[in-house]
């Protein structure tokens, strides 16, 4: 007997059994995925605590502004974050060495929850991974045509490839 629509779950209800589900084996680029997000989340949590240790003393400010380009933080160039960043400067009093930190710790803690939740098999973990990836592909896009760089050319293939896969190979959008 044939199950009818009104028989068959909400889309909520699959995509949220979906989500609980434990995903197939890693292969290689799973695990450069893997390898790569745990070594971002490290790097990212040094130069936020870094830029927060000794970032009060003003040595770091260059160092800080190089980072900020290179690592896509730069927020000069959009006046939606220049207000953002000016109404946390003035409510919480932070600095910008210190928003900088406190952005690449907050960064550092999502690559870190990609990585363990793919090493895990999560299917959680591979949604997640596509679309925070892919929310920052327009913006790494424009950088590289901007402003290129060997590593923003470096990282948006590297993400390009990430989505492409994981959104391709592991089927995550279709039939759920």
């Amino acid at each position: 007997m044939a199950k009818t629509a009104a028989h068959r779950p909400s889309y909520l209800s699959r995509l949220w059994r979906e989500l609980g589900t434990i995903g197939g084996e890693h292969d290689a680029f799973i695990k450069v995925i893997i390898v790569e997000r745990v070594v971002k989340a490290v790097v990212l949590t040094a130069l936020g605590v870094g830029l927060l240790v000794a970032g009060h003393n003003g040595s770091l400010d260059y160092w800080a502004d190089y980072a900020e380009n290179q690592l896509n933080l730069d927020v000069g160039r959009n006046i939606i974050f220049q207000l953002l960043l000016r109404l946390l400067v003035y409510i919480g009093a932070f600095s910008h060495i210190s928003l900088l930190a406190l952005s690449a710790i907050v960064y550092a803690a999502l690559e870190a929850t990609e990585g363990v939740g793919l090493a895990m098999r999560r299917r959680w973990a591979e949604y997640l991974t596509v679309i925070a990836t892919g929310i920052l592909i327009p913006y790494e896009a424009y950088e590289v045509v901007a402003h290129p760089s060997l590593f923003k050319v470096g990282a948006l293939l590297l993400n390009l490839a990430v989505v492409g896969y994981l959104a391709y190979r592991k089927r995550l959008f279709v039939g759920i």
